[in-house]
Order: structure tokens, then sequence, then C-alpha cells
């Protein structure tokens, strides 16, 4: 094992190390970092870096020290390596920029006591053009995969020129390539202010270099380099494959220094035309020399690091016709409609795929049933600050993504752990995002994390006016709603409700299903207990309320007569039995009840977070094929229940019966999928 630490202070100084430890990675190199060795509070974006290094593993005797920043040891950091070792002796290898001698001598004094033995002290040279670094910059090795068009990427241009926004804009809709902003966060915030999100914007410290550099087929710097060691890690990632790497700056600040850069235009307006004619026709050409540059040589892996290596490990190897591993990660709130969705899309690929998940505990038993092999997921608690779970959950869904071919993500807000599953190595990846969100929303984390994914599916909604236009379909697909459905045999159905009403052992004819949700974007136990207790003075009732597995439920529910409270993860299966159906509108149900033929009285959630249930509850009953009731109409659902159990019901079905469907899309969202695997 290979300890790694730092001799620097503050947050810089640990960036490196993070950085240093996942190109190390990369090369085979068991690097760990000691859980005691970080003494500075870390932001959410740098736990999530070091995340997969952070170790409590003791030294042993075999074990290896690495040094970062050794110039910079202070006797308090010696002290404190040394009560990590127990004063062990340990080998060590030392990075760091010695000026003199008498710099070195110190420091391997220092190092010296902490690990009990001489250090090797290795002295970085200073590569031209390049700002020193006391950390060792060397390549990584990456997994990019082919893509339609090569993405660019445009290094800290200077938004505020004159017309450089306008430009971008209309670089930006190129069908020969597409394009990402690298920047620093304030610029990234200034840009999304003034232009939204169609053009995306990265800071550098949103992905480690590895990630980063695994997006691009060629970059083109507009600012001169900087000592920032995830700059110089990043750059030597993008050298080593083979991206195209073009000098923009007025003072040719880089390819001056480097044969590995071209001489590009200055000025952005100039560039469109300049890539398409020079650059992305000679792609091939130019990665080869890019490669062969002494500046590839240079930031090469360094024999030190190669020495720490373990036994290579070599990857799982599919043969030619082999079904490509498809991970799907369902989540916001519980997740059951995602989870649900995305069961239906992993179904409808199981010829061509080997669908697996990464869930909360509220999905894994629906999952399960389906057939789907399920890695659990950590579900948020109030002990710990609100991203302490999705720390561990990046961690689980890194392990088991390494093997995916691609990732789906289903859900509304993407979590750090889910962005970086999605973008890690340059991962191929999809979003499966229904729309109708709420114009009161607030989608600017969702909206700019889209970035991260290959392709964007949209589930539609079966009613046109629901649909939300899209203004930049390039990596979007819409497909027709993904709804559970299949037509009910009379005979079969009869079977069931009467098996059903055994089971129960309920006398009543008609049967009313309640399904209102979990709980999580409001308290429905209002409404539950009105239809509950309405229900007692309907004896021909058989009145179903059904909640998940691990919803909470209220004592009261169950001292009524005709009702029984039924937990179950086969909910969908009680729907089209059903003579009524009493449900929130979600868009799961929701479609399960037009496509289904169901009478239903809709009661919406209509949680900050949530999609516009309102607007579907609307629609369906502008059109009389449903009822809706707000949530506090108590005395108008129990009137409009009657109505329905008094005749109404049969009106419903009939209009229901004569809407004109779209094709359900679940098919086709396994084949965009597919598509991005293949």
């Amino acid at each position: 094992m290979i300890f790694c630490d730092t001799g620097g202070e503050g947050a810089e100084a640990y960036d490196a190390l993070a950085v240093f430890a996942s190109q190390a990675r990369a090369h085979g190199v068991p690097v760990v970092i000691p859980d005691g060795a970080i003494s500075v509070d870390l932001n959410a974006g740098h736990q999530f870096d070091f995340a997969p290094f952070i170790s409590s593993a003791l030294p042993k005797p075999e074990d290896h020290f690495v040094l970062l920043a050794a110039d910079e040891l202070t006797q308090e950091k010696a002290n404190q390596i040394r009560a990590f070792t127990h004063g062990m002796p340990m080998s060590c290898t030392a990075y760091g920029v010695f000026p003199t001698r008498q710099v070195e001598i110190s420091v391997a004094s220092r190092l010296a006591y902490a690990i009990n033995q001489q250090p090797d002290l290795v002295c970085l040279d200073k590569i031209a053009g390049l700002p020193i670094s006391n950390v060792p910059v060397f390549a990584a090795p990456l997994s990019a995969p082919k893509r339609l068009r090569p993405k660019l990427a445009l290094f800290f241009p200077d938004l505020e020129k004159p017309n450089v926004r306008e430009t971008l804009r209309t670089i930006n809709l190129s069908d020969a390539f597409d394009i990402e902003i690298i920047t620093n966060g304030a610029e990234k915030k200034r840009w999304i202010d003034v232009d939204g999100y169609n053009t995306p914007v990265w800071h550098l410290g949103e992905l480690l270099p590895r990630a980063l550099a695994a997006r691009f087929d060629a970059a083109v710097f507009y600012e001169s380099p900087i000592g920032w060691t995830r700059f110089q890690m990043l750059l030597a990632n993008l050298v080593h494959s083979g991206c195209a790497l073009i000098d923009a700056t007025i003072d040719r600040s880089w390819e001056l220094h480097h044969d590995a850069f071209i001489a590009g235009p200055v000025q952005v307006s100039d560039l469109s035309a300049w890539l398409e004619q020079a650059i992305c026709l000679n792609l091939d050409e130019i990665a080869k020399t890019v490669r062969a540059s002494d500046l590839a040589q240079i930031l090469s892996v360094p024999a030190t690091i190669k020495a720490m290596c373990g036994p290579a490990v070599q990857p799982t190897k599919r043969t030619k016709n082999a079904k490509p591993p498809v991970l799907f990660i369902p989540t916001n709130g519980v997740g059951l409609g995602h989870a649900k969705r995305c069961s239906l899309i992993a179904d409808a690929m199981r010829n061509d795929a080997i669908p697996q998940f990464g869930a909360f505990p509220s999905c894994i038993g629906m999952l399960t049933a389906s057939g789907f092999d399920t890695v659990p997921l950590v579900s948020r608690t109030q002990k710990h600050a609100s991203h302490m779970n999705d720390i561990v959950n990046f961690g689980r869904l890194s392990a088991v993504a390494e093997n995916a071919k691609v990732t789906v993500f289903d859900g509304g807000y993407v979590f750090d752990s889910v962005m970086r599953a999605a973008a890690d190595h340059g991962r191929q990846s999809v979003w499966v995002r229904r729309g109708l969100w709420q114009a009161s929303q607030n989608n600017q984390i969702a909206l700019d994390r889209q970035k991260s994914f290959t392709r964007i599916v949209v589930p539609t909604e079966v009613f046109e006016e629901l649909n939300d236009p899209i203004s930049r379909a390039r990596n979007v697909v819409s497909v027709g709603p993904i709804v559970q459905h299949a037509d009910a045999d009379p005979a079969q159905k009869y079977q069931l409700r009467g098996e059903l009403q055994k089971h129960l052992a309920m006398t009543g004819q008609t049967l009313v299903v309640t399904m209102l949700g979990g709980g999580v974007a409001a308290d429905r136990r209002a409404q539950v207990k009105t239809v509950c207790a309405h229900f007692e003075g309907r004896p021909n009732v058989m009145h179903v309320l059904v909640v998940w597995p691990t919803a909470t439920t209220d004592p009261s529910w169950f001292q009524y007569e005709n009702t029984r409270v039924v937990q179950s993860v086969h909910a969908s299966a009680l729907i089209p039995l059903a003579d009524l159906f009493i449900s929130a509108i979600g868009y799961n149900s929701f479609h399960e009840v037009i496509y289904g033929q169901v009478p239903t009285i809709f009661i919406p959630q209509m949680a900050s977070f949530m999609d516009d249930q309102r607007a579907r509850g609307k629609a369906a009953a502008d059109r009389e094929v449903a009822i809706m009731v707000e949530p506090w109409e108590l005395l108008t659902l129990t009137k409009r229940i009657d109505e329905c159990l008094d005749g109404h019901t049969a009106v419903l079905r009939e209009n229901l019966r004569s809407l004109n469907l779209p094709e359900p899309g679940a098919r086709a969202a396994a084949e965009a999928i597919l598509e991005v695997a293949q």
C-alpha cells in the first residue's frame, strides 16, 4: 500500500494531493490517503475528490510513504507523520523543489525523524513554459469514447470582450463540433447569468483532471499557463490523449515553448471556420503528432511512480457479441416513480443488454422482484451533513459503474455522485428526464449538470399541452410516455378481484383503490382519513389503501371495517382491477390510469421540488377523462366519490376509451440508450 500526504498547508495543497492520488491510481499505484492527514475544512467538491482515497488503514513494514510538497514540510507536520507511523521505519519518496542544498538537508532531516529512516528526495525540474510545481505533473491513461462530433474545450475565453458571447453562441450551433467552456467559478456564474445553459460551462474544480480531459478532442487556450496543479495535470492528460492543442494567446505563450501546440486565431470570431478547415479534418494526424511531442515525453509518468505500481490488472474483456452492462440510477426522494420508469426501460432491453441498478432501499424490493441486480444506496440522515450520504453513494456508484458501458440516471436533481459517475473517465451516460417542471422551481443545478450526459431521453406526456418545447435538441431524444400497460383480460380480471376479495376477507363488490403517494412531498393523512371514514357508510365498497412497504403508516387507518391497508411493491397490479382509483398525479400513476382506462379522482401533490401534478390533473379534467380535487377540498372529495360510485365512472371510462393515445415509449427509450452503449 502507498500512503500519500502533503507537506503543504491550505486548500491548494490538499487539492494537489487529491489530484495526484487520482492520477497515480490510474496507473495502478495502490495509493491511499490517511484519514488523519487532512487538517483543513474541505468544501463539498474536495470531499468528493478525496472520497475514493481516504483510508483508516495503519502502515505495515512493507508499505511505502509518498510526501508531496516536501519543501514545505514543517516540524509540526513531521510530528504528525511520525505519530502515524508509530516510529516504525518506513521507506519514503518525497517530491519537492529544493532551491539550495541547505533546504534539501533540512527537509531530509525532518522527514528522516518522521519515518525513522533516510527518505529518497526527488527534486522536481521546471518544465519549460510552465510555472514550477512541487508536485510531480504527469499524464494518466484515459478511455475517452468515440463521439459523433469532435468536442472542443475553450480555456478561459475573455467573456467580457465585445461580441465574444454572441460569437460563442453562434459557434455552439455548428454541426461540425461541440464546444464547452472551461473557466473559473466566478466567470462561470457570470456566463450562465447572461446566456443560460445553452453552452456548457465548467469550472476546473468540478471534475478531477482525468474525467475532464476525457471529454475533449481539441482545446483552445486563451490564457497563459497557470501554476495550479489541477490545471497542469489536466494539460498532461490532454497531451497524453492526443488532444489538438491550440494557442490563442496574443503573445503565443504556449506555442513558443511546446511543440505540441498549434498557433490559432486570437479572435474568437475567426475560430469556427479555421477549426472546420484546419483542425476537425485532421484530428487523427494531429493526435499522432501530439503524442510523439517532446511535451508528451516530459509529462509521461515518472520512473519513481512506475516503481510503485502493483501487479497489472488485466481488464475484463468482452466478447464481440456480449451484451453491454447498463447501470440505472433512479433517485430523488424515495425514488419509487423513477425506479419504476427505469425498470420498464430495463425490461425492454433485456435481450440486448445486462441491466443493473444502484437504488435506495425503498426501491430495492420492487427491482429485485423484477429480476434486476441492485446495489443499495445510502439514504440521507439527520445526523450528518446533507451531502455525506452522497459521498458514500459516489463510492458505490463509481465501483459498480467501472464495468458499465453506459450509466442511465432518472431523476430531477443531478446529485454530485450521479454527475461524477456519469462523467468519470469520459463514460457514456444518459439522463432520462421527464418534463413538466413547475414554473417556480429552481432548476439551475439540474440544467447546469445536464452537460455531464451524452444523451437526454425525455419521456413525453400523453397530452400535448403538457410537453415543454426543447430549445436545443442536438443530444435530446423524445419518446412516447413510458408506462406499464397491458390490456386486461376480463376473465382474468374477474378472477383476480375474487382472489383479492377472499385474501382481504371483504364482502364488498365495488373495488376502490387509494394510492396518494409516499408521503415525502406532502402529508396525506387528512385525505386518507376522509376517504376511509366516508367508505364506512358504503358496505358494498371494498376499499384498498395502498402504501409502499417502507412508508410510514398511521395506526388509525387500520380501524376502518371497509378499508384494508396493503403494503406492496406491486401496487400497479391493483390499478386496472379498480372500479374507482383515488390517486396522486405522478408521471407513472397518471399514465397507467389513462392507458388502462381506469376512472380516477386525482389529488395533486405540489411540493416545490416536484413536477407540475396540478397541470396533469387539469389536462385530464378538461377532457372529462378524470376528476381533479384539490388537497384541501375534503368535502368536495367525498361528494365526487359519491358521484363516481353512483354512475359517473361509466362516463369517465367511455371518455377514456375515446382517446387517441401515443405509442408507449419504453422500447424507444431502450433503443436510444443502447445506441449510446454500442
